[in-house]
């Protein structure tokens, strides 16, 4: 993870102990205060004038009479951005073409839950917030709070939105349009797939499999080597999801459209105990049984995942393209030559679906005086040839196609074709209750502490909970 910056800087001011302190306050109150942000859109507006052309890697841009002054205010995460040279230059080269306009940008201290709650609080606060970074997995929560404006509503969104494809586009509960997305700004997009040792593949007698089938029928001749086919960090309890995402939009996708099914399953016309979801952590719970996953997996945390595929204790590991970089840079023990390939299929399925993982760009429900100049830089940092910088700088993967020709290395451009069919996380679909209720139960299958009826069932209570307490997102 990106470290955290420690020092107060026009460009990224830092959360000191008195603000978090101040911030728990309004979390107390958050539950009266958010429902009424729901009634607080952005006013109508006049369309913001063009911005003269310039792109991040270009000659600069050219200068301008600029409409736009003030303050705008970015609360982010994951350590400060003008560490990064390709992202620093993309506000910079803005605020030369609007020498008016000043950064306040905030990166909160904290992953997942912890950047949740303080980031909800400088929102519920007043703080006059423009923009917010925001991990695509808190979208729906803070839709159903009332939290976040509607994009797709405004015409001012129309071109930044139409270059970013529609599978990017992050919604609401039941809506067709969008709250939040992504640009090679936010540090791009990232999917899932299957890293695997070609060296000890071939000194086994095998090839990177196609199916589930085929990875149960490594096990043996990978034992002969000391090694499983499979590693995965089950205790780190965050990723558990991720194998439902594997196995679910096959066996969903039999008879139709996997995301669909999911939200059926939260409106409650199908539950988490049908056979559709049985079979998915039956799949789960072979992968055990089998041999396929490596002993202890249940236990096993990321970096020890890393450690035990680079000492060769396991020929593949499931992860996404966010540990590519981690591994290339890891210490092998053994022959060592990497690669990726598309998730295993399920028996009977034809089509794998990578999960579609992001940080995006949306706007507080409560428009901020600095509107206007928010949706002018998105307007800007959404130019291709400006994405396309940034995703040279970075070498992190665009939403935008044509940027990732941008895209160096061999291994990472593995990971391209498994874009095409990737998919919105199913957990970012459902209830961050059903979330951790999940993420619990498949760690048990791993552990083999539980069945997947039984899985099943206790997924489907916390569900009925939230329906009858109003909780539910289709509630």
């Amino acid at each position: 993870m990106p470290a955290q910056p420690t020092s107060d800087t026009p460009w990224t001011r830092v959360r000191e102990r008195r603000d978090v302190l101040k911030l728990g306050l309004v979390i107390a109150a958050g539950g009266v205060i958010a429902p009424l942000l729901a009634a607080c859109a952005a006013p109508g507006a006049t369309a913001p004038a063009p911005v003269s052309p310039g792109a991040g890697g270009g000659a600069g841009p050219s200068p301008v009479t600029s409409p736009w002054s003030g303050s705008i205010t970015v609360v982010t995460g994951g350590g400060d951005p003008s560490g990064e040279p390709a992202l620093k230059r993309v506000y910079d080269d803005f605020k030369a073409q609007h020498p008016a306009v000043e950064w306040d940008i905030r990166a909160l201290p904290g992953f997942g839950p912890e950047w949740d709650r303080l980031a909800r609080a400088s929102i519920v606060s007043g703080e006059p917030v423009g923009l917010v970074m925001i991990d695509g997995l808190f979208v729906r929560a803070w839709t159903r709070d009332g939290l976040l404006a509607d994009l797709g509503a405004d015409p001012r969104m129309a071109d930044v939105l139409a270059r970013v494809p529609g599978k990017f586009h992050l919604a609401g509960p039941g809506e067709t349009t969008a709250r939040a997305f992504p640009l090679a700004l936010s540090k791009g997009v990232q999917t899932t797939g299957l890293y695997y040792n070609t060296a000890m593949l071939d000194q086994a007698g095998l090839e990177a499999p196609a199916t589930i089938a085929d990875l149960k029928a490594m096990v043996k001749p990978l034992a002969a080597l000391g090694a499983a086919p499979l590693t995965f960090c089950s205790g780190e309890i965050s990723f558990n999801s991720m194998l439902v995402t594997w196995a679910l939009p096959m066996i969903a996708g039999r008879a139709g459209d996997p995301l669909a099914f999911v939200e059926r399953t939260i409106k409650g016309e199908v539950g988490y105990d049908s056979p559709e979801w049985i079979e998915a952590f039956q799949t789960i719970a072979d992968l055990r049984t089998s041999g396929v996953l490596l002993e202890g997996s249940g236990a096993t945390d990321y970096p020890t995942m890393q450690a035990l595929f680079l000492q060769g204790k396991a020929a593949m590991a499931y992860n996404g393209s966010w540990l590519l970089a981690q591994l290339q840079a890891g210490t092998p023990t053994v022959a060592f030559d990497l690669h990726v390939a598309p998730l295993p299929l399920v028996d009977g399925t034809s089509k794998a679906h990578s999960i579609l993982s992001w940080g995006g760009f949306a706007m507080p429900a409560r428009a901020d005086a600095s509107r206007d100049g928010v949706y002018a830089f998105l307007e800007y940092a959404s130019r291709p040839e400006v994405d396309e910088a940034v995703v040279e700088g970075l070498q992190s993967y665009s939403p935008i196609p044509g940027s990732n020709v941008a895209i160096h290395d061999a291994v990472a451009r593995e990971f391209l074709p498994m874009f095409d069919d990737a998919i919105t996380p199913l957990n970012w679909l459902w209830e961050p209750e059903i979330e951790a209720e999940v993420n619990d139960q498949v760690q048990a299958l791993v552990k083999g502490d539980t069945d997947p009826a039984s899985a099943g069932k206790a997924i489907e209570a916390v569900a009925g909970a939230l329906r009858s307490s109003g909780r539910g997102y289709y509630a």
